[in-house]
């Protein structure tokens, strides 16, 4: 995929390279922070709405997942949404589009596809959240890895939606039980407690030129080891 500008690659491949430091565990040191191009939208933290999702329990509690999605992904690997519904309809929609772009990303490796359908679906084309999947899910098909496990997903925050139809959400990821598996060997990479089961992203969701409830993933950052962020 050609993307726009060196920058833009480099900016990309950064916040690539933190999410395979973050996620399925390995490696040791402080927080680290990779970012798409556009970052977030300005003053959007400002009277945001929050969803604390519960922070504790079992899988089976965690039961907060308030839509099911057309996106299928294997029995062995499990995406748990622990956030509660926004009252309002349109921030309700750009929480489901964010669901669903997590759930694309996943089911992207899981095709071994970098340019899946599935993932165009669920971004606005020539954006960084777009750009970041793709190389995300090439990396993984280089190294011949597959996913599977549960990841958790809470601590949800929705901004305030702009005239534009951009609106910001960023939420936690609990990859503890999360892994990557080798294709050939069927090997699982289990890992143990670490500062990198804890990922917290951040994306601006665009609401569908179209029109309806759809929204889509425009831009992407991610912050790994987000151990003060996402723990206790």
């Amino acid at each position: 995929m050609e993307l726009r500008s060196t920058t833009a690659s480099l900016v990309v491949v950064a916040a690539v390279t933190a999410l395979l430091v973050s996620a399925c565990g390995g490696g040791d040191g402080g927080e680290e922070k990779g970012s798409g191009k556009g970052g977030g939208i300005e003053g959007a933290k400002d009277g945001s709405s929050r969803s604390p999702g519960r922070d504790g329990g079992s899988d089976e509690a965690a039961s907060g997942d308030f839509r099911t999605s057309d996106i299928e992904l294997p029995k062995d690997l499990k995406l748990v949404f622990d956030w509660e519904k926004p009252g309002d309809p349109e921030k309700a929609a750009a929480l489901d589009g964010a669901a669903d772009y997590m759930r694309a990303l996943r089911h992207g490796t899981v095709q071994q596809d970098p340019d899946d359908p599935v993932l165009r679906k669920h971004t606005v084309p020539l954006e960084s959240a777009r750009e970041y999947s793709a190389k995300k899910v090439q990396m993984d098909v280089d190294d011949g890895y597959t996913l599977t496990g549960t990841e958790r997903y809470y601590r949800s925050q929705v901004g305030e939606v702009t005239e534009g139809g951009l609106v910001q959400v960023s939420f936690c990821s609990d990859q503890s039980k999360f892994f990557s598996k080798e294709i050939e060997t069927k090997k699982v990479l289990r890992t143990g407690a670490s500062p990198l089961n804890f990922t917290y992203f951040t994306l601006v969701m665009q609401r569908d030129a179209k029109g309806g409830k759809v929204w889509k993933a425009r831009n992407f950052e991610m912050q790994g080891k987000a151990v003060k962020k996402c723990k206790g």
